[in-house]
């Protein structure tokens, strides 16, 4: 077997096959859509004008809406055009919330990304995870995003030692869930959930990706281990355009 050598493998990248013409459409359009340029519910130019705009044949055009379609970030409605999905997540507030469970329920899944950790004095957050003020917290902020659209920021706090590690168990595992049961915590409910609404700032707005008149669904809660102590205390961000929150019981859509 021949070895592998920066010229080798220079030269394959090189090699390296181009996007065919129908993925690049489809991620042009894409790209349309996650910066908000085609907006939730618009109606795309027919089949002629987007073929006219990017110099090809409606078969290879019809190949990329096809692929934006089982994306989920388009929808056909027949006899009328191709319009952008609304995306409205119903986000249900239970004993045990889980981002991941809710998107799946809605036929969706999220990426997530660590915007940034450090430890710091509990301060604000000494009362709902019940530590002395004094006390050092660990401060996790991250960002939620479903098909390429930001929908919530979050800023949460877990008390030191505790959960010391936990940023580095949620860059490896990418969700709180995981990260917790790497750390010993296998199962967590919600005590509290306050929900509120009110106008971003100019930096949360910029984490949202949204305008300064676009309002925020506020969610300040608290989750506790089995033995009833606060492991995670925090605060969420949600777009309003994006999210609808539902609260009731964990059976509540088998009543």
């Amino acid at each position: 077997m021949n070895p592998i050598t920066e010229d080798s493998a220079a030269q394959a990248l090189t090699q390296a096959p181009a996007p065919r013409r129908w993925e690049a459409i489809a991620s042009e359009l894409r790209n349309d859509i996650v910066e908000g340029l085609l907006a939730p519910g618009a109606r795309l130019p027919n089949e002629t004008e987007l073929a006219q705009r990017f110099g090809v044949h409606r078969h290879t055009l019809r190949q990329a809406m096809q692929s934006l379609v089982r994306e989920g970030f388009v929808q056909v409605r027949h006899g009328s055009g191709t319009y952008v999905r609304e995306l409205v997540l119903d986000y249900a507030l239970r004993r045990r919330t889980r981002l991941t469970q809710n998107l799946a329920e809605a036929g969706e899944s999220a990426s997530r990304e660590l915007l940034g950790a450090e430890e710091a004095l509990a301060g604000e957050w000494a009362a709902p995870l019940r530590v002395s003020p004094r006390s050092r917290v660990l401060l996790l902020r991250t960002r939620a995003r479903v098909r390429g659209r930001v929908v919530g920021v979050t800023e949460s706090a877990f008390p030191l030692p505790r959960f010391a590690g936990l940023a580095e168990a949620f860059a490896q595992h990418g969700t709180v869930t995981a990260a917790l049961a790497a750390l010993g915590v296998p199962d967590y409910t919600r005590a509290r959930s306050v929900i509120a609404a009110r106008l971003p700032t100019q930096a949360e707005a910029d984490a949202l990706a949204r305008p300064l008149t676009q309002p925020l669904l506020v969610v300040n809660y608290t989750n506790c281990d089995l033995q009833g102590v606060p492991v995670q205390a925090a605060s969420t961000l949600f777009a309003a355009d994006a999210v609808q929150l539902t609260v009731g019981p964990d059976d509540w859509d088998a009543a």
